[in-house]
């Protein structure tokens, strides 16, 4: 489960932006179950939260967010979550 936040972590580090995300209030509560999914290792499941929050986003932060969680995912699913030092 660590090594998954710490690869969320990374992700949202890696997107080389100084400036605050902000994401809507239909979109924030889906990322988030998209994000215990992903915790859980439910890939399939994560990728059905972030279907339902990409369906409801109505900002550039929202699309930007969906898709750092997604690439997130599927580097897990693919094995190359990266581990805690």
């Amino acid at each position: 489960m660590k090594t998954t936040a710490a690869v969320l972590l990374a992700v949202l580090v890696m997107a080389g932006s100084a400036q605050a995300l902000t994401v809507s209030p239909g979109v924030g509560p889906l990322l988030m179950q998209a994000q215990k999914l992903l915790m859980a290792k439910d890939f399939k499941g994560a990728r059905a939260k972030l279907d339902e929050a990409e369906a409801v986003k109505v900002s550039t932060d929202d699309e930007i967010v969906i898709n750092q969680i997604r690439r997130a995912t599927d580097a897990c699913e693919s094995g190359i979550c990266p581990t805690q030092p």
